[in-house]
């Protein structure tokens, strides 16, 4: 029940002070908590705090942390053609989901309560508060600042008419604000925090220092701050089912049965059913007889194409270097299956449904995914734009959810294999210890049961580590903040965009044509919603929007 009241009351009263609504009745409202009645010991300041953690993802965007793949060359996201074919514009939706000054307002309002309740707290109590709601409030800013480039910097409770007198500041004042404000938040945390998961500490913010570095290419804090991840000794990559002959340890990773006893997690949003739910079930499954999703995020070719085989080389080479595997897949074709993912890398399977796929209740086959056979068991919803492949990753594909539309599944938001790759791509383009990069790489490759690399070039390198960051990363959130850093959009995000091989009427198997996807360069910052200029003229647009 506490967890009930911590959302209930926080948001309550969140709601009446920034609505600021005068009341005309004489009778305070029985429903809500004054203003004169709060902030006056420390449980009341920690449920404020708490409720600060659902502003990590602004309030139905949750599943923005596989969503925002649709972005990128790994999917279609359904709901927003217009970011793929070039049409959006200042009015989109997702757009302005992403200008998050209603969140900044309620975390300021938090932080200024704080300070009223600071006689009813020890010291380190208040450090140790003020430090967890400054970095959230730091990595709403950092998201802002990626997408948009310079942002009004916003650091008190605003009435109306000085919200409408904010300007955009340059994006280095920003920057500056933000790394200040997680660096004092690194002093202030406390060393030995609660041991209650999914709230801020000292790695927290380690981690986080070293992602914002990784993309504002300050490759030596990037070193720093992995290094003092690393030294804790407290985390590594997810392995419970690693002699399993069936399970898989990366596909169990985002599984509800990881949550809370696993030590590669770093920092997630944490969810308990059925008080906080997720919609990641409804919107990444499949309509069918199994499930009931809206399947929303289509995955492409080009991202299936990037899993290797199985011998450790790009699926692409596997002819001609005559690989044992060829021959493998084409007897499974031969026998009326999809013989190109099999013998691949394990994450494929463990992040993408491809045709074929079987789902099973109780050990009973009640759908089979395959668009091209209209013969098959698959219930599936057979629409023209379907790319032939689902998501797999984070929806619940066995047990107690297999026909729910919600999930508790945690979200990630940093896990280690994130520190050990950011290290790697750190000193990959430092050029410096080459072999520890590799070895870094190794380690990540090893958990999926694929094949080391081995130490080449700095160019080569750079391209071994960006593969490994787009499929161990997948559907997380992390590939537009990638392709953004790399500059590689021109390349990645402009052409025509394929969903699977399907047979034709002549006998052979040609690619579903998706869409065309236009990209221009003053599409690396989004435009400023209209709908905030509409309130505020002082603030300019990007240029070319």
């Amino acid at each position: 029940m506490k967890k009930i009241n911590i959302y209930t009351i926080a948001i309550c009263l969140l709601g009446t002070i920034l609505n600021s609504c005068d009341s005309f009745l004489t009778t305070p409202p029985l429903d809500q908590i004054p203003e004169s009645s709060w902030w006056k010991n420390a449980d009341q300041a920690k449920l404020m705090v708490d409720e600060c953690y659902t502003k990590i993802y602004n309030s139905g965007m949750d599943h923005i942390v596989a969503f925002r793949d649709g972005f990128t060359d790994n999917a279609m996201w359904r709901d927003n053609y217009a970011m793929a074919d070039g049409s959006w514009t200042a009015y989109t939706g997702a757009v302005k989901n992403e200008w998050r000054y209603a969140e900044i307002a309620n975390i300021n309002y938090v932080l200024e309560g704080l300070e009223k309740s600071k006689e009813y707290l020890t010291e380190d109590e208040y450090a140790h508060l003020t430090a967890e709601v400054r970095f959230i409030r730091a990595f709403i800013y950092y998201d802002m600042l990626f997408y948009f480039g310079d942002i009004p910097l916003i650091k008190k409770v605003l009435t109306i008419n000085e919200s409408r007198e904010t300007s955009r500041q340059p994006r280095n004042e920003v920057l500056n604000f933000i790394l200040t404000e997680l660096n004092e938040a690194l002093v202030d945390i406390q060393k030995n925090p609660t041991e209650e998961t999914g709230r801020v500490n000292e790695d927290v913010i380690n981690s986080y220092l070293a992602r914002i570095y990784l993309h504002e290419k300050q490759w030596d804090k990037v070193l720093e701050h992995t290094q003092a991840v690393i030294n804790t000794g407290k985390y590594e990559l997810y392995q419970a089912y690693n002699n399993d002959p069936v399970k898989n340890s990366y596909e169990e990773l985002f599984r509800p049965a990881a949550d809370g006893n696993n030590n590669e997690v770093i920092f997630e949003k944490q969810y308990s059913y059925p008080l906080k739910t997720t919609t990641l079930n409804r919107d990444l499954s499949p309509q069918s007889s199994v499930y009931r999703g809206w399947l929303r995020l289509l995955p492409v070719q080009s991202l299936v194409d990037e899993y290797e085989c199985i011998g450790g080389h790009p699926y692409q080479e596997c002819e001609s270097l005559n690989c044992p595997y060829c021959q493998k897949r084409q007897e499974i074709s031969d026998n009326g299956g999809y013989g190109e993912y099999e013998y691949r890398d394990p994450r494929l399977k463990s992040t993408i449904i491809t045709p074929g796929w079987e789902w099973k209740v109780n050990g009973q086959v009640k759908s089979v995914y395959g668009i091209e056979d209209p013969n098959s068991r698959d219930y599936l919803a057979k629409e023209p734009h379907s790319t032939g492949f689902l998501v797999t990753k984070w929806v619940d594909l066995e047990g107690a959810e297999v026909d729910a539309t919600r999930s508790h599944k945690n979200m990630t938001i940093i896990r280690y294999a994130d520190i050990l790759l950011m290290r790697a791509e750190a000193l990959i383009e430092k050029g410096e210890n080459l072999e520890e990069a590799v070895q870094l790489i190794n380690e990540v490759r090893r958990r999926a049961k694929m094949p080391d690399i081995e130490l080449s070039s700095q160019s080569v390198l750079r391209e071994k580590l960006r593969h490994e960051r787009r499929v161990e990363f997948a559907f997380e959130g992390l590939r537009y903040y990638d392709i953004i850093r790399w500059r590689i959009c021109d390349k990645v995000r402009n052409g025509n965009v394929y969903g699977f091989a399907k047979m034709t009427e002549s006998g052979k198997r040609e690619n579903i044509f998706m869409e065309k996807r236009v990209w221009k360069d003053h599409m690396y910052l989004w435009p400023i919603p209209q709908d905030a200029i509409d309130l505020n003229p002082n603030l300019v647009q990007n240029p070319g929007w």
